[in-house]
């Protein structure tokens, strides 16, 4: 049946299709891409007519492929950056190591990655965090928080191993939080085991947080040139917060000594559960030493505890607060559900006493800390 159609009209059906296809892909196409990806078409176009239909494709895929990783790589893996002066980690601090934070703090400087950490990122990434170590600002602590990278290449490990050893040589302590157990596997065959062992790998950004907050504290501690002319500022800036945190605990002390009847004494060791589906719901405990965190049910830490805190029983209901554990052994005073009862009916004085401290512990911006 072919043999009956003229070569003509066979011939006008491709041309007119060619140039459809033409009209459609190269022409029209123009005013709907921008230059970058039109001129790709361009290509396999010149490339199809010079040299063939699977070079053309060829050529096309790995133009594509270049553009894309070109155009990765100016995506800023920074997501976000702050310093320990800005944000602090949910460890109950004392007023003089809040005062140091709040003078110190911006020698701590946090990065937020997040995406796909390649080749074509990291190098910028590393530039600036280099860039970041030099001149007289350099800071005493990093931290990268890996918890919203989606994933890393060979070359990204290489690199950034290169950048930690250089942080080592500068004194720099650099802190990596929420990392995968590739990446930790593949920093430790890139790493001399003398760096990699002066590398903190801390489960999130929390903990992470705090341990940079600790090497803050700490030099500040450690600097025994100016240690009398330090500790005479932080008097001065913390003369407050302490007065304060004294009378706080003058009041809680004087109330646990009015509720003494109504209160019950109960122990815990480090690890143990004062509150949540392991610990036994007796009431609300007033926490007379020792420290105890908060976590939610994802086992994230939402603050601590120190002494003169309230720790409620856990709410089944509540989304947030899954569980309080001991950090390191801790002592309570127990206010039962019929203790708290009688106080309503026959002490009201000191019932409302200590709804008033409740409630002002409850609103208070900061958890009790010691001095």
């Amino acid at each position: 049946m072919l043999e009956l159609i003229p070569i003509p009209l066979v011939g006008g059906i491709l041309f007119f299709a060619g140039l459809g296809m033409l009209d459609e892909g190269l022409v029209r196409s123009r005013t709907r891409l921008p230059w970058s990806e039109y001129g790709i078409i361009v290509l396999i176009f010149v490339v199809i007519i010079a040299f063939g239909l699977l070079e053309g494709v060829g050529i096309g895929m790995l133009s594509t492929l270049v553009f894309f990783a070109v155009r990765l790589s100016r995506v800023d893996p920074i997501e976000s950056r702050f310093t320990a002066r800005e944000r602090r980690s949910n460890k109950t601090r004392s007023v003089p190591e809040r005062a140091i934070l709040l003078k110190d703090g911006e020698q701590v400087r946090v990065y937020r990655l997040h995406g796909y950490i390649f080749f074509g990122s990291v190098c910028p990434l590393v530039d600036h965090l280099r860039h970041s170590m030099s001149g007289a600002s350099r800071p005493a602590c990093l931290m990268l928080d890996f918890a919203g990278v989606s994933g890393f290449d060979f070359s990204a490990v290489n690199v950034l191993g290169r950048f930690l050893q250089t942080a080592n040589a500068a004194g720099v302590q650099v802190v990596l939080s929420a990392v995968s157990d590739q990446m930790s596997s593949g920093l430790k065959r890139n790493l001399p085991p003398s760096v990699f062992a002066k590398l903190h790998l801390e489960a999130d950004e929390d903990r992470a947080l705090e341990r940079c907050e600790d090497v803050i504290i700490a030099a500040w501690k450690a600097d025994l040139n100016a240690a009398d002319k330090q500790r005479a500022l932080l008097l001065e800036h913390t003369a407050d917060d302490l007065e304060r945190y004294f009378e706080r605990q003058m009041h809680f002390e004087d109330l646990i000594e009015e509720l003494q009847s109504c209160l019950n004494p109960r122990e815990y060791s480090a690890d143990e559960a004062l509150a949540g589906p392991d610990a036994p719901n007796e009431g609300l405990q007033l926490l007379l030493s020792g420290r105890a965190s908060v976590f939610d049910s994802t086992g994230a830490r939402l603050y601590q505890c120190g002494p003169g805190d309230a720790i409620w029983p856990a709410d089944p209901l509540d989304e947030k607060v899954n569980s309080v554990i001991a950090d390191q052994p801790c002592r309570t005073m127990v206010l039962t559900p019929a203790a708290r009862r009688w106080l309503d009916e026959h002490e009201e004085r000191l019932g409302l006493k200590l709804y008033r401290y409740l409630l002002a512990s409850r609103f208070r911006a900061e958890p009790a800390a010691g001095p």
